[in-house]
């Protein structure tokens, strides 16, 4: 299934009852104009780092459906392509970590922030 960034649902007014459908409900499909400015540049790194499976045809990412279908999670994924902050943790993680596998292309992310 292709994946979709997915935002807070701010026009949930009052859900009939709390089950795995109303959680669902809580989260919302982003329209175009509501995708944040790095999702398509860093969501691959994210899904790597959070050890998403995932494949690229023709330039567009699929992930499986039951995942597509956890609108939070993919929340998540969503919010952390766009934060600096999540991306400077993961370099200082790497760091104390002896990791140093990441640290051009995180260094890369983290600058394209400020570009």
């Amino acid at each position: 299934m292709e994946l979709r960034p997915v935002l807070v649902n701010e026009d949930l007014r009052e859900p009939a009852l709390f089950s795995e459908t109303f959680h669902n409900q809580l989260f919302k499909i982003a329209k175009p104009n509501e995708i944040p400015p790095n999702f398509y540049k860093n969501i691959k790194w994210v899904l790597q780092r959070e050890h998403q499976d995932y494949i690229v045809k023709n330039g567009v990412i699929y992930i499986r459906y039951k995942y597509m279908n956890d609108y939070e999670m993919i929340w998540n994924h969503t919010t952390k392509t766009n934060n600096l902050e999540w991306f400077k943790s993961q370099r200082s993680m790497d760091r104390i970590n002896g990791e140093d596998n990441n640290t051009e292309e995180l260094d890369r992310i983290i600058k394209g922030f400020r570009d």
